[in-house]
């Protein structure tokens, strides 16, 4: 079975931003949810995939690694208490709670749309869509599952495997084991420890300075081919520092006493140890076994588009085209329930 698993949050946000004067026949912008869509299926005729899943970050997501490490995500105002206050208000309080509440009231449609196009969803309270998304892989480990992750998220590349691929957000690219490791120049069963080491901008996670990817490949050539571990960096670098021609290199120094910041870094970005409630094990397993309502047709996925005023973005004469790659789901999707109800 081939299996596409996408970052919605991602996904939506990315395209709400980028669409964000696009507007339905209804009067109501629409640039996240027709965007989201149009990638969608961009994807889809990419993968050919068996089913779909789209994972979205839940209520107050990110708090339980914003509880280990204050900083996190901080450069994107992330902040809890104002997305309530913009949904409650219906984002009058200011510009910015506009969005928040924009942006949840477009996402709220997609989902209902998705769910009629036969699209399976996760979202669960505190939980992110990358922690979900992980889980699913992880549970998948040992099935006869091909898995393509959509994403730009820079830590599901420490996932790929045999059976788990990465789509660059273009839909160009496919990253497996292979094209990986030729163009990072290391195995990818050291992408965490090379992730601890440089943090992650995007989520306001430090790392240790002046200890890169590239600094690490040239100092220690083994880690290209060999899995390395920090403990066995420690002990190489103790080792080098009993040379007296290059023992006096401060990266060897530096790595010795970043154990403090790795562990932490280990702790926010190790998603083969994903953050999740036991609500969330347990949406996963669910999301993975469901038997969808194969009573259903596109058509009304189609009656909804127009409904929303969604459909002028598309075209009436070009609305059968547009949503083939989705009835070719539902058919797979039917296909699956009637071979799990023998």
């Amino acid at each position: 079975m081939k299996t596409l698993i996408i970052d919605g949050q991602w996904n939506f946000k990315r395209n709400f931003k980028k669409q964000n004067s696009l507007k339905s026949t209804t009067g109501n912008l629409c640039g996240g949810t027709v965007g989201f869509l149009f990638s969608l299926k961009a994807v889809i005729n990419k993968i050919l995939p068996d089913r779909v899943i789209v994972a979205w970050d839940g209520y107050h997501a990110g708090k339980f690694r914003y509880d280990i490490y204050k900083p996190y995500k901080i450069s994107r105002g992330q902040n809890f208490e104002s997305e309530d206050r913009a949904i409650m208000t219906g984002g009058a309080e200011s510009p910015k709670a506009m969005e928040m509440y924009e942006m949840t009231r477009q996402k709220i449609i997609l989902q209902n749309i998705l769910d009629e196009l036969f699209i399976r969803q996760m979202e669960c309270d505190y939980v992110e869509a990358d922690d979900l998304m992980a889980q699913y892989i992880l549970r998948s480990e040992n099935d006869d599952e091909e898995i393509f992750i959509y994403s730009r998220d820079g830590d599901f590349p420490q996932l790929i495997s045999e059976k788990v691929k990465v789509i660059t957000p273009d839909c160009v690219w496919v990253f497996d084991k292979e094209q990986y490791e030729k163009k990072f120049g290391h195995t990818v069963e050291n992408e965490l420890l090379m992730k601890c080491f440089e943090g992650d901008d995007a989520d306001d996670i430090s790392g240790v300075n002046g200890v890169t990817r590239e600094k690490l490949i040239e100092y220690f050539p083994a880690i290209k081919t060999e899995k390395y571990s920090y403990g066995r960096l420690v002990e190489e670098c103790y080792e080098a520092k009993k040379d007296k021609k290059i023992g006096k290199r401060k990266i060897y120094d530096k790595i010795i006493g970043a154990e403090e910041i790795l562990y932490r870094n280990a702790r926010l970005m190790n998603l083969k140890k994903p953050f999740l409630s036991y609500e969330a094990i347990g949406l996963v397993e669910t999301v993975k076994h469901a038997v969808l309502d194969d009573t259903r047709e596109i058509k009304s996925a189609m009656d909804l588009f127009r409904e929303e005023g969604l459909m002028y973005h598309i075209g009436e004469q070009y609305a059968d085209s547009f949503f083939s790659a989705f009835y070719m789901i539902m058919t797979k999707e039917k296909e699956y329930a009637k071979k799990m109800k023998i």
